[in-house]
């Protein structure tokens, strides 16, 4: 199994330093000292901020706008200092190092060598093949040089754990800031789902968790509690570290370290040498390499051998040593290797899908399952509300009230004079807490500044505008977005409470209801407490206490005192509910419960998230507003199951026994395409598994509605609902599954008991993933990394997507992590690849692009290594056989770098095979990127035909010139008497016309493809061969119908038959040879 490479240095050296701490021995220690240890107004001084101007105040004051300016001079920006980066050169040079790249220089350098120690230095072949082997490094060294470059550049936004603005108390006003202007003594709020700006000590928290996966790797979600502190600060319940993430709830904290101060900062120094880890296609890389290095240097030693024992010289033996490791090196492979990955990125981005690691692709192309987030996901998270329920009647309120107004001939179904209507809408604006805001950034506010003067937006980007202009143009733009249609008006929150506001706007005022009814608080130890309970996925409800009359401080009725609202999911509240309002009066719940549980299953069948709203008028005798009645809105899950009230529980309120008022609908549909996204999937047998939150009816309308259930008919709870069928028939007949959260809680929990290595444990998750069509719904953060962790014990290589906090662990955890672009930044942090179209159907179009680089590198080296042969045929018969070298070492080098590098590049350019998307997933294990099949494929059958048609044509064509076969064997080495000039080839002379026969002085071998020999008669040469060993020369200068050009030397003006020129001729044939065999190859077999 392929599993996602994590970089654990930064880690084990977190692990140092906690070890250091125990013994005060860490520089980080002493740089944190105590802060967290001491009281809030004893850090408050120390930092020279000021909590609270007076006690009364609700709001914090924080630091004047001058002390914050003078401290941003004192301690700089709050950003953590870019690691000084090796100079452009250094990293060139560097590129010019590796295995291949040595055995390039080595083979270089020995090149120059042999042609300083050689007799003639007219031939400078070997020169020539030194530089070309210096510019096949050179040329491999820029291509990877720009191409890393430009990756530097895309992936530098990626760098920051820094949120772009904060929010900071300052002189008593909330402002939004730069989080680089950030200095020590600020006090912030932290918001769930933001990265925290700064280590912070809390001095008020909301049920707040966070992420610490950015700093420790650990992806659990911590609570955080301002008054508990611990001595060992990365243990403190009351400290939030820079770049972590917080996942739930929310805080307030004063910042106590900036930028390189803070933990994460001293961390990055300590890790500033840390090495990435190596990637799949790296480790297939690395060992092909290695297959290679070994096979070149051997045959190299090998041959080095035998052309010894043949009585070789050394120099030539040098010559040839370095001809068989240029022949065996695919000097284009890392060329290739980048050029693949790099055209799959860029075929990615012009989808908008930003590849942060560009490795990442090859993994991407072996995902066999993705669990998928369905809201955001495979829907457009545009939330719109659908249907009302409410005085026991089903509404449709797809049409928005605000279109009525645009057009008065359109019908609604719902009365917005209508009293029970009334209530609902209460509850949802009260019972929400999203709101239309827009706080455009300095960036926006250039961009439309340069926009309404007509200037490129680009070209204004450095622009300084003064505060004036920003706060013309901000205004400006305020004003411009109070003007857009609700549906189309910026609003803070997730997308259900988007949906539900925006609905409302067009009836009410939002914002002036909520002022009217505001969040009731009190203050406890000098902190305001909100009664507030905020929504997360594992209570799937959120809760407010209103004051509905803050005229009336002390109400005798329940209407104008304190009113509860709950909102949530159905399951979480209609159990709370003994009542229901119909036509403005309570009446049991118990009677129409029928009712909303078919109004529920209605709306979730359709597909819809469905939400139910309640309420409850709290009693003024009890929770008085004067004295304020101190909720404890921050331990109420201690007492939560206390239905009645219990005067022993300090700040008990009512939980349960209230009052439904209505349940509402909202529609998210499925984004466009995906149901052939997950069709393509399911081709491609990778098995597409839906998690998400939504109760089962939802979940399994909006599977079936982007195909990831077929037939809901042969869904197992179908069987056993609607058919009957015993659980193991169910089991055995269903073909798909949906699976709430409360039952894989439930099974997990029984096998909590059970060894890690008991067979039983995890069979039920097993079990169900089996199904080839699989949902979760109803499920939390820490049951996704169960599901995740399932799938890849059952073999997958899991790619998770998703967009919000919650899926953020599973994303770490998976292969592949997916995350949206318009998702939160944790999420983005913890991804490797980024859809910024938010399109399912792009992870799709990314599998795709990941098989096809495997693929087309596949075919890249399978035609490197088949042009080795041709290139080891020559030197083998030169040395086996002795015949004249068939291959000089020029035309090799031409054949490595031209017709064996460029086409190999040209092949990671080839389109997708037609059945890419229908094969199954690459199994790591078995299908290797250089498999033996492919290596005998590529030695065996291609390449021996290349050298085969080679040979033959070289054989052949020196038939033509007089050289039999037979002749040629041997004849490389074989020595001779060197004829006269003048001496003339005549079968019937003494010695066939050679004067010079049996001169010691003139008894030598011939250099084959030397010029100086061009024009010896070999048969003059070679007496000892009769007349009868040499064949007929096709080339009979006397001849005229014969060209010129093939009876006579461009050189010498004389014939080429039985000379050693034609040798070189046939070089040039045997060159030619083998590029129509490439090609031919290419043709057939690409």
């Amino acid at each position: 199994m392929i599993h996602k490479v994590k970089n654990h240095k930064a880690f084990h050296l977190l692990s140092i330093v906690l070890k250091r701490l125990e013994h005060g021995q860490s520089t980080i220690y002493q740089l944190f000292q105590n802060e967290h240890m001491i009281e809030t107004d004893q850090l408050a001084q120390q930092l020279e901020t000021c909590i609270k101007a007076r006690e009364t105040d609700k709001s914090y004051f924080g630091l004047t706008q001058s002390q914050a300016n003078d401290k941003l001079r004192t301690y700089g920006p709050n950003q953590l200092t870019e690691k000084q980066g090796m100079p452009w050169f250094v990293q060139y040079l560097l590129l010019m190092t590796g295995l291949f790249n040595y055995m390039l220089w080595v083979g270089s350098i020995l090149c120059f060598i042999a042609f300083g120690v050689q007799e003639d230095k007219r031939d400078k072949s070997n020169m020539y093949l030194g530089v070309v082997l210096i510019g096949v490094v050179l040329i491999t060294a820029t291509m990877s040089y720009f191409q890393q470059s430009k990756a530097a550049a895309l992936m530098a936004q990626f760098k920051d754990f820094i949120p772009a603005r904060s929010t900071v108390f300052r002189s008593g006003q909330k402002l939004e800031v730069n989080a680089s202007e950030l200095v020590p003594g600020d006090i912030v709020e932290i918001q769930i789902g933001a990265n925290i700006p700064a280590d912070i000590v809390l001095i008020q928290a909301n049920e707040m968790k966070v992420n610490n996966a950015s700093l420790t790797g650990e992806s659990e979600d911590l609570l955080r509690v301002p008054d508990e502190r611990s001595k060992n600060i990365f243990e403190s319940p009351n400290v939030a570290f820079f770049g972590t993430a917080c996942t739930n709830g929310s805080g307030i904290g004063i910042v106590f370290k900036t930028g390189d101060s803070t933990v994460i900062g001293q961390i990055a120094n300590l890790a500033q040498t840390a090495d990435a880890g190596e990637t799949p296609i790296s480790i297939e890389i690395d060992r092909f390499i290695k297959i290679i290095a070994t096979i070149s240097i051997s045959m190299s030693l090998i041959f080095f051998a035998i052309n010894f024992a043949f009585g070789y010289q050394i120099i030539t033996n040098i010559i040839f040593m370095i001809g068989i490791i240029v022949a065996n090196v695919p000097e284009g492979l890392y060329i290739t290797l980048t050029v693949c990955m790099a055209l799959a990125a860029k075929r990615m981005a012009a989808r908008s899908v930003l590849v942060k690691n560009l490795q990442s692709v090859e993994t991407l192309g072996s995902t066999s399952c993705i669990c998928s987030d369905k809201t955001g996901t495979l829907t457009q998270n545009r939330m719109t509300v659908s249907h009302l329920y409410y005085n026991s009647q089903i509404h449709d309120a797809s049409i928005n009230y605000e279109k009525l107004k645009k057009n008065p001939e359109l019908k609604i179904d719902y009365d917005i004079k209508d009293q029970a209507f009334k209530s609902l809408l209460d509850c949802m604006i009260l019972g929400s807490k999203a709101a239309f805001a827009l706080n455009p950034t300095n960036e926006e506010i250039k961009a439309y500044i340069a926009k309404k003067k007509g200037q490129k937006i680009r070209d204004y980007a450095r622009y300084n505008i003064t505060e004036e202009e920003k706060e013309q143009g901000r205004q400006e733009l305020l004003q411009a977005e109070f003007s857009l249609p609700v549906e189309k008006r910026n609003v803070t929150g997730d997308a259900s409470e988007t949906g539900i506001i925006k609905f409302a706007q067009g009836i009410i005022d939002v914002e002036a209801k909520r002022q009217n009814c505001p969040v009731f608080s009190y203050e406890l130890d000098g902190n305001i407490v909100d009664t507030l309970i905020p929504f997360n996925s594992e209570i799937k409800f959120n809760m407010f206490i209103r004051d509905m009359n803050t005229e009336k401080t002390s109400p005798e009725s329940k209407e104008d005192n304190l009113c509860l609202f709950l909102k949530g999911a159905p399951e979480r509240i209609l159990n709370r509910c003994n009542k229901i309002l119909i036509n403005g009066e309570e009446k049991p719940f118990d009677q129409y419960a029928d009712h909303v549980k078919f109004a529920n299953d209605s709306f979730g069948k359709m597909g819809e998230r469905v939400l139910a709203f309640a309420k409850l008028e709290l009693d003024p005798t009890i929770y008085t507003k004067d004295p304020k009645y101190q909720f404890d809105v921050k331990n109420w899950k201690k007492w939560q199951q206390v239905k009645e009230r219990d005067s022993s529980i300090p700040g008990w309120f009512p939980m349960f026994n209230l009052t439904l008022v209505g349940i509402v609908s909202l529609n998210d549909p499925p984004r466009p395409r995906v149901d052939m996204s997950v069709q393509k999937c399911r081709q491609a047998g990778i098995k597409v598994i839906m998690v998400t939150g939504d109760q089962p009816p939802t979940a399994a309308a909006i599977a079936h509605k982007v195909n990831i259930i077929t037939d809901p008919t042969l869904e197992y709870n179908y069987l056993r609902q609607e058919k009957g069928l015993s659980h193991d028939q169910a089991m055995e007949q269903s073909k798909a599954i949906v699976i709430h959260g409360d039952l894989l809680a439930e099974k997990h929990a029984e096998e909590e008991s059970l060894d890690d290595l008991d067979p039983d444990k995890g069979r039920f998750l097993t079990e169900w993933i089996s199904k080839p069509e699989v949902v979760f719904a109803r499920t939390t953060p820490s049951q996704k990394l169960l599901i995740v962790d399932a799938c890849q014990r059952a073999g997958h290589i899991v790619a998770v997507t998703g967009d919000g906090v919650n899926d953020s662990p599973a994303i770490k955890k998976a292969d592949i992590g997916v995350a949206m672009g318009s998702g939160s930044d944790v999420a983005k942090n913890a991804a490797d690849i980024i859809l910024l179209n938010d399109d399912f159907s792009s992870i799709v179009m990314g599998v795709e692009q990941g098989r096809l680089m495997f693929d087309n590198l596949k075919k890249s080296i399978s035609y490197a290594l088949s042009a080795n042969i041709p290139e080891i045929f020559p030197v083998l018969c030169n040395i086996v056989i002795q015949v004249p070298v068939p291959l000089s070492s020029i035309l090799m080098i031409v054949i490595c770098l031209g017709t064996d590098m460029y086409p190999a590049i040209a092949l990671a350019y080839e389109n997708a095979e037609l059945d890419i998307m229908e094969r199954l997933p690459r199994d790591s294990k078995r299908d290797r990127l250089v498999p033996m099949k492919l290596i005998s494929f590529s030695y065996v059958q291609t390449g021996t035909l290349q050298g085969f048609s080679g040979m033959y044509t070289y054989f052949y064509i020196l038939n033509d010139f007089g050289y039999k076969f037979n002749t040629l064997i041997n004849l490389n080495l074989a020595k001779g008497y060197e004829p006269q000039p003048t001496d003339i080839y005549d079968p019937n002379l003494p010695n066939f016309g050679n004067t010079n026969y049996g001169i010691e002085d003139q008894f030598r071998s011939i250099s084959w493809g030397q010029n100086d020999d061009a024009q010896i008669d070999v048969r003059l040469f070679f007496v000892f061969h009769n007349k009868d060993s040499w064949s007929r020369c096709k080339w009979n200068p006397n001849d005229e119908s014969i060209p010129r050009f093939w009876r006579y030397s461009n050189i010498t003006e004389k014939q080429l038959c039985y000379t050693p020129e034609a040798v070189i001729y046939v070089s040039s044939a045997f060159f030619v040879a083998v590029v129509i065999t490439q090609i031919a190859n290419n043709i057939i077999t690409v």
